[in-house]
């Protein structure tokens, strides 16, 4: 009897620990597969922004190549300007003579006074269009300009700052664009040196461009009344500066003409920006008026926070530079510059551009990932469940598309909510 009841225990007690057992397997188990399967999920994340958004930006930049050529062969190769008719008179014979002059102008590539307004709507192309191509043999960049610089704009490539003048006309004309998804167009300027060549094709002709030293392009002179501004010593011969987001003076008038290239940086971060300055060594060609219904800069508004002196502690009237690297083992290419000093952000220069415009991320694409991942999971489950209850095989053929493509839209939601790299 006694035996019997311990026995029985013994088995009670068996029971109990194998349920045990069992219980904390699976939860083990469920763990471990939600943390794989989350992890193959990021993997695949991943491989989309390397190399699926390269795929879409080339795809479109092939169109785009496209539709910039057929608009440069419709371009007329001069500009006629018919000059208002002039009235001589001949005193000896008394006699009036009216003649009308007509001017042929140079094609692109000289300055030209006047511009058909033919020729100006083929410039002034409205967002997401094709107005340029830029080369940089440097770094082997060949790639159509859109205009505009908001998310879907640098998805097919860099993008032009609708409130700077286009490449090629007297001022600064501002070019955005990605180091490291959608083709990386600037994933490379950091290596650019004074002297090196930048070649930009608008309608109005071929623009050549020399990246100028830092020390040269920001120079107090340069800067005018923004003095506190000075590149790190050890720095003023690189091609490019470091600034914060919110620092838009480097797309304003500096009295030269200019072309500036701004892009995330570090990679795969937009902490900050990095900025590189070209001078115009051909000939400057002038910027005709905008068609009445070109928009002809976007309501941008800038950013109200002082994050230079959010991270530093320092009061709104200090100085914002950050100090030069003060080892060798400093990488110059790391030193954030700051946009310097106690005037305004872009106080004298231009107020209707942000250096985060289409760089930051879209913040109402959230919601849109969300559901769409949400959805590729409940499908996931669905033919899980489905291949559980009938057949494997035949289940994963039927599911695997339908949740790829859900996955896909929701990879192309997430990343148009990140910030850019």
């Amino acid at each position: 009897m006694f035996t019997q009841f311990f026995a029985g225990t013994d088995q009670r007690v068996t029971c109990g620990s194998d349920t045990f057992t069992i219980m904390t397997s699976r939860i083990l188990g469920g763990i471990g597969r939600f943390f794989i399967t989350t992890g193959l999920v990021i993997l695949l994340f991943v491989a989309y922004q390397l190399w699926g958004t390269g795929i879409q930006e080339a795809s479109a930049q092939n169109n785009l190549g496209s539709d910039f050529d057929e608009l440069l062969e419709s371009v007329p190769e001069t500009t006629t300007s018919t000059v208002a008719p002039t009235t001589t008179v001949d005193t000896a014979s008394s006699t009036t003579t009216t003649s009308t002059t007509t001017t042929t102008l140079p094609a692109a590539g000289g300055t030209i006074p006047v511009l058909e307004t033919e020729l100006a709507e083929k410039l002034f192309r409205e967002g997401g269009e094709a107005i340029a191509r830029i080369n940089i043999p440097k770094i082997n960049v060949n790639k159509i300009v859109v205009q505009g610089v908001k998310v879907e704009d640098l998805r097919n490539g860099p993008g032009h700052y609708r409130a700077t003048v286009f490449p090629g006309q007297v001022g600064n004309s501002g070019i955005a664009g990605h180091r490291t998804t959608y083709g990386a167009p600037f994933n490379q300027i950091d290596e650019l040196v004074p002297g090196d060549e930048i070649r930009v094709t608008t309608v109005q002709g071929e623009h050549l461009y020399r990246v100028m030293p830092a020390g040269e392009a920001y120079s107090r002179e340069a800067l005018g009344t923004l003095s506190d501004f000075q590149v790190p010593a050890g720095n003023e011969n690189l091609g490019h500066i470091i600034v914060r987001p919110e620092a838009t003076w480097v797309l304003g008038d500096f009295d030269d003409n200019r072309i500036t290239l701004t892009a995330c940086h570090p990679k795969y971060s937009a902490r900050e920006r990095i900025i590189v300055a070209a001078e115009l060594v051909s000939t400057a060609v002038d910027a005709p008026d905008a068609p009445d219904n070109y928009a002809v800069v976007d309501e941008i508004e800038l950013p109200t926070e002082d994050l230079a002196n959010e991270a530093t502690g320092q009061d709104a009237a200090d100085s914002q530079i950050v100090a030069a690297p003060t080892s060798d083992d400093d990488d110059p290419d790391e030193v954030a510059l700051g946009d310097a000093g106690n005037e305004p952000v872009a106080s004298e220069f231009t107020t209707e551009v942000s250096l985060d415009e289409g760089l930051n991320g879209d913040k109402s694409a959230l919601r849109p990932a969300l559901l769409w991942g949400a959805l590729a999971i409940a499908v996931y489950l669905f033919f899980k469940e489905l291949a559980r209850r009938w057949k494997f095989w035949p289940s994963l053929a039927l599911g695997i598309v339908p949740v790829v493509i859900l996955m896909g839209l929701s990879f192309e939601k997430i990343d148009r909510y990140l910030p850019a790299g």
